[in-house]
């Protein structure tokens, strides 16, 4: 097989971006980064948002922003994983470039989740439950959260106290990003008391909707990051009928089938960045990664070790910008593995992302090295 390398990378800050179509963000990094890998020829651009036809009005987003950029005949294709969008484009675009059908790509990762109402946002984001059986009920993915939360706390015996020192470390990583959405310190005296949403889920539990953009060319050529490793797996138990809710099992498969096709274990791994669009999800993504043992990151939190995980922020700091969140982590990690700035250099060369779609639905787990 071919190896894939990252030539090129580029991300904007996430917040809210009114004075921007969707299609001219995505256009702005997919520039810089081929700026970045230097000019290649291309021959795809992978396109990844899970709002562009709900917030947005927009289909076939791939062709408008190569038209932005004067890209003619290019190949384009959208993928759509819910805010697990990001992570199955990078895989989908590495494996036809692996496979020898196209020598460079670009992933592209948009959403605009703030063109709209807070309300129709959040209803937007309930699209990634079950629809039939779930959406129409009112189960929301907040809900899912709080329900994996609380029995993650009562199994391990921990307190809330625990759960929000999760919130109050994605604080401090970002508060050093110049492209988080919230950049400011928080202590678990601000957790505690912010507003309830799903108990035992308080606001700072819960990433904010944000706007971005974040593009990665990926060659056939040498680059300074390779892709050694992928895997994406799904979890198809209806939420109700899990076994249990102290695991996410399609990040443990994925991160498993990941790690045998780059040939490392979870010891090799010196950065991550993982999906905690709830404080929940990044504790369980962070174990079902093998980064701690099943029910012991909170414990290792609580012993003040240093961990290397969402150096941005995640999505409660940098924010969630829903489908291109996989294509930030994705530049962050690579950024962290070369100390580009604002990142300091990872102690170690080999970095891992974690995308996920819904409560455990669907994950993508990619492996990157220098």
């Amino acid at each position: 097989m071919i190896d894939v390398w990252i030539n090129g990378a580029a991300m904007m800050q996430t917040g809210r971006h009114y004075s921007l179509n969707i299609d001219e963000m995505g256009a702005k990094v997919l520039e810089e980064a081929l700026k970045d890998a230097g000019y290649p020829d291309l021959d795809a651009i992978f396109v990844a948002s899970a709002t562009a036809e709900q917030a947005d009005k927009q289909q076939m987003l791939g062709a408008y922003i190569a038209a932005r950029l004067g890209l003619d005949k290019v190949a384009t294709f959208r993928v759509e994983n819910a805010d697990g969008s990001g992570g199955s484009a990078l895989v989908l675009a590495a494996s036809a470039v692996r496979s020898g059908l196209y020598n460079c790509v670009a992933v592209v990762g948009v959403d605009k989740p703030n063109d709209v109402l807070s309300n129709q946002q959040q209803d937007i984001y309930s699209t990634a439950t079950d629809s039939v059986y779930e959406r129409f009920f009112g189960v929301t993915p907040a809900a899912q959260a709080a329900i994996m939360a609380k029995l993650y706390l009562k199994k391990y015996e921990y307190k809330y106290e625990d759960l929000a020192l999760w919130p109050v470390l994605m604080h401090k990583n970002g508060a050093s990003n110049p492209y988080a959405y919230m950049r400011k310190q928080a202590k678990v005296e601000d957790v505690l008391d912010s507003e309830l949403v799903s108990d035992p889920l308080r606001l700072y539990d819960v990433g904010p909707m944000a706007d971005g953009a974040a593009a990665a060319v990926l060659c056939n050529r040498k680059g300074a990051v390779r892709i050694l490793g992928m895997g994406s797996a799904t979890s198809s138990t209806p939420f109700n009928a899990r076994q249990d809710y102290d695991v996410l099992y399609s990040a443990k498969e994925a991160a498993e089938r990941a790690y045998k096709m780059a040939g490392i274990t979870a010891r090799d791994v010196a950065a991550a960045e993982v999906h905690d669009s709830y404080s929940i999800f990044g504790v369980l993504a962070a174990e079902a990664l093998g980064l701690a043992q099943r029910g012991q990151l909170l414990a290792l939190l609580k012993s003040g070790a240093d961990l290397n995980v969402n150096l941005s922020g995640g999505l409660k700091s940098r924010g969630n910008v829903m489908g291109a969140t996989g294509v930030y982590q994705a530049v962050e990690v690579a950024w962290q593995l070369l100390g580009k700035s604002p990142f300091k250099k990872a102690d170690g060369n080999i970095g891992v992302i974690h995308s996920m779609g819904g409560a455990d639905k669907i994950s993508t787990v990619v492996v990157l090295g220098l």
